[in-house]
């Protein structure tokens, strides 16, 4: 990894013509910059101290309702640390995908009210972090539900971490209607959580392994999402109006040539072109939002490339790849690139896939599709078999 600066001085190594200033991970001292844009772990425990508390009342649920207002002191304050002083509720309208940038929605509010004497003070409450409220009717409904009784109501994930980029704080949300119809991608796949979670620990307990009894214990999905691009010069971006607006091409001729030799896949990240520098600088930038990106490597198309992070909880995973192709989108640009993150953008060539690296495990690590894993935390040597005909039922 390579911080953001170092990036674009290696971009424009060639006219600069001067030696090269890089960051590596020699020392365990770079590491430091990971999640500390993310409030979570290490960096959220030092601010809920301040307020007489800890990292742990995280670890619950609960905080929305018993801690709520000593988690957003603590937010606040470490927001204003890092220089943001704006907040939104982000959410991920249902049916997005492909028809915005970032394929999330949000309304961005300074932190602020004025006082008595009309100065601007700093304003966040607990009852502004839990919950929001905006209008529901103008995503890709089908317009089914009429401006006058479309209110959409925001609460937070918890199983997702508050992050910070610029000066914006962005709350991770599920988004539903009055009577909790889901408006968002995100209600349906928190409830599909409860539901596996009520059936395998009920599941797991018939087998020999109690997960009963105590929060966290459960069973979580875990996911890695590789993430596939094509990065292609901005200025023959600009002369295709087919990629401008569907992002792929949709007229003209095939490619000359597409992956036959494969001479394009896993080759060096050569310097000499600005897309190492460009994928560089998108590490850069996820690392500090505690996104880990460990690979990178050039995919089997010309011109294609891979990110692919360490796997974590699916509700994180799916945030944190929303953010991932956003940032790819923004930092290209900046490297004399555009990105394209459409499945299919250029006929008779190798399209972009997202690989979904999916198992089920405890929260505190048991694999159940490990088999010597979970045979041996269960003491039953059917366990892995039962786990798989119902996974593969299920499928």
């Amino acid at each position: 990894l390579v911080s953001s600066v170092a990036a674009r001085h290696l971009a424009r190594r060639v006219a600069a013509g001067s030696a090269l200033a890089r960051r590596t991970f020699a020392s365990v001292d770079q590491y430091d910059d990971f999640g500390k844009h993310v409030f979570t772990g290490k960096v959220a425990d030092e601010y809920l101290k301040k307020q007489g508390s800890s990292g742990d009342i995280l670890k619950d649920p609960s905080w929305v309702e018993n801690d709520a207002d000593t988690v957003a002191a603590a937010v606040l304050d470490w927001a204003t640390d890092n220089g943001a002083n704006v907040f939104c509720h982000w959410f991920q309208p249902m049916a997005a995908s492909g028809v915005r940038h970032g394929l999330s929605g949000q309304v961005q509010n300074m932190m602020m009210k004025f006082n008595s004497d009309m100065e601007p003070v700093y304003d966040f409450k607990g009852k502004t972090l839990v919950k929001g409220e905006t209008d529901g009717s103008s995503y890709p409904n089908g317009g089914l539900r009429a401006t006058h009784r479309a209110g959409g109501y925001l609460a937070v994930d918890t199983s997702s971490p508050i992050f910070l980029r610029g000066d914006t704080i962005f709350i991770p949300s599920a988004f539903v209607s009055y009577y909790g119809a889901a408006l968002d991608e995100k209600t349906p796949l928190l409830r599909a959580n409860a539901a596996v979670n009520k059936q395998g620990v009920r599941l797991l307990k018939h087998l020999g392994l109690d997960l009963s009894g105590e929060w966290g214990k459960g069973i979580r999905s875990n996911i890695g999402l590789e993430q596939e691009i094509f990065l292609i010069p901005r200025e023959a971006y600009y002369k295709r109006p087919d990629l401008q607006m569907t992002g792929r091409t949709v007229i003209g001729k095939d490619a000359p040539r597409g992956q036959e030799m494969c001479d394009h896949y896993m080759a060096p990240l050569s310097s000499a072109t600005p897309a190492l520098a460009c994928m560089q600088e998108i590490q850069d930038e996820a690392w500090k939002m505690g996104i880990p990106l460990k690979t990178r490597h050039r995919e089997v198309a010309p011109n294609q490339f891979e990110f692919a992070p360490l796997y974590g909880y699916n509700t994180t995973q799916i945030d944190q790849n929303l953010m991932v192709m956003q940032i790819i989108e923004e930092v290209a640009p900046r490297h004399g690139l555009t990105a394209l993150l459409q499945e299919k953008p250029f006929n008779d060539v190798n399209g972009s896939g997202k690989h979904n690296n999916w198992s089920l495990a405890t929260a505190d690590g048991i694999q159940l599709l490990d088999p010597k894993d979970i045979n041996t935390a269960t003491g039953n040597e059917y366990a892995f078999p039962v786990i798989m005909a119902a996974v593969v039922a299920a499928v």
